[in-house]
């Protein structure tokens, strides 16, 4: 056989078998996740798992991330939703996710436990998040969201008026047909008025249009944006600063009221 042939059948052969025992192990790895397949809901449900192809296997990690889309399913609604993962060790780590949804709840009531005067609409108003989607009516109800309004709420309630308000922790029953209730419990206790209204600083002239143009009264609810609305009213048509200071009253649920009135320079 002539030498040239020779290096070409040896050169053919060489490519065609593998080097040394190296080259399974490019393909197989005992320490990365290979496929992940999802059982029991669409893998489009959990895509947060699907990230996990291809990366080192790290069990702790796959339990965070499959914490995180059993998360994801119950901000959809899924409030039973739970997520198993079983390990599959072969060419590489598969891993057999199985998903239990549950029935999709949707929010049927929110109740607030009180008795006081605030607008029941406003109170809904408030806590309605995502284009009415969650924490509303027929929407879905996302614990930590609902916390977060009522932070909110509670401070609406103390700028109504209502200086001790107490929101507690919303309560949820859930009924197997897919329903849940939300009741909220609040304790709101005696909504404050304006004792008095007075101006000091300046001269009289300035103190007396201050008052007229704030347009509160002893009397009259506390109103924190209808206050701060008529604040600045006050140095917009007198072109001067115009302060507030406030002192809740020891002995009755009254809030005076002070307008600091800045000298004509």
């Amino acid at each position: 056989m002539p030498l040239r042939w020779l290096i070409l059948t040896l050169l053919a052969a060489c490519r065609a078998a593998p080097i040394g025992h190296d080259a399974p192990a490019a393909r197989c790895s005992s320490h990365r996740v290979g496929q992940v397949a999802v059982t029991g809901a669409p893998a489009s449900a959990v895509p947060q798992l699907a990230v996990l192809e291809g990366t080192i296997d790290d069990p702790e990690r796959t339990e965070r991330v499959a914490g995180v889309a059993a998360d994801g399913l119950r901000a959809q609604g899924y409030a039973d939703a739970s997520i198993a993962v079983a390990r599959r060790p072969g060419c590489r780590i598969d891993l057999e996710v199985t998903v239990a949804l549950g029935p999709r709840y949707r929010i049927a009531r929110i109740a607030f436990d009180t008795d006081d005067d605030f607008p029941e609409a406003d109170r809904l108003a408030v806590v309605e998040d995502a284009l009415g989607t969650v924490n509303a009516i027929g929407g879905v109800y996302i614990e930590y969201r609902m916390k977060r309004a009522l932070v909110e709420l509670e401070r609406r309630y103390r700028d109504a008026g209502w200086l001790e308000a107490e929101l507690g922790a919303p309560r949820t029953t859930y009924d197997p047909a897919g329903s849940v209730v939300v009741r909220i419990p609040v304790r709101a206790g005696q909504r404050f008025r304006i004792g008095s209204v007075r101006a000091v600083g300046a001269g009289a002239l300035a103190r007396e249009a201050v008052l007229q143009s704030l347009g509160l009264h002893a009397g009259d609810y506390y109103d924190g944006p209808r206050i701060r609305w008529a604040i600045e009213r006050a140095r917009h048509r007198l072109a001067r600063w115009v302060e507030l200071r406030t002192n809740i009253a020891g002995d009755r649920p009254e809030i005076d009221l002070e307008a600091v009135v800045e000298a004509q320079r």
